[in-house]
């Protein structure tokens, strides 16, 4: 019969394996896993917990399974006091890969793009002439470059090439601009 050492070191073990495997697996299919994490978020309104990501939570899981093992083989403290250090472990090296990897990345992801409703009110060039029903196209500069759109005209004038607008909505995928006479 194993004891309540032994069945911890099972469950130390279980963790580490298993974040090991959800490691290699990850380098494989890492896409797709990340699409149906980010969809189960989301369905479970999970989203808006940023902490809440892959890489912390298995990280966590792992720590404690690697913490585990290590103070159960090389030191003599009790069951409970190595359950407890564990978790204080994964929790501290789950924090930090946190704060010093997800959230810097997060940030680098939306420092780089934009919204397509933040382009609201700024001004643009056309590129395409906009006819009066129909669609043309216009050159937005934003911080990561250059962006193509394709735009209609707001009053349903056609405005030519070259000229500058301004964005007044969105419809749809598609921006309605207005000439800017200044």
């Amino acid at each position: 019969m194993i004891g309540e050492d032994g069945a911890m070191l099972i469950v130390y073990w279980n963790c580490l394996i298993f974040g090991i495997a959800f490691a290699l697996i990850s380098l494989v299919i890492g896409e797709v896993i990340g699409h149906w994490l980010d969809s189960a978020a989301a369905a479970l309104h999970l989203n808006h917990f940023d902490f809440m990501q892959p890489i912390v939570l298995v990280g966590g899981i792992t720590t404690f399974g690697a913490a585990g093992i290590i103070f159960h083989k090389y030191t003599m403290l009790g069951a409970t006091l190595i359950v407890v250090l564990a978790i204080l472990i994964a929790m501290v090296l789950s924090a930090l890969t946190y704060i010093f990897f997800v959230r810097n990345m997060n940030k680098a992801e939306q420092s780089i793009g934009h919204s397509v409703h933040e382009l609201v009110g700024r001004a643009a060039e056309v590129s395409v002439t906009i006819p009066t029903l129909g669609y043309g196209e216009i050159i937005i500069r934003t911080r990561s470059g250059i962006s193509n759109y394709p735009a209609v005209s707001f009053e349903g004038l056609s405005i030519a090439q070259g000229k500058q607008v301004v964005i007044v909505e969105l419809r749809g995928r598609d921006f309605a601009v207005s000439e800017l006479n200044i």
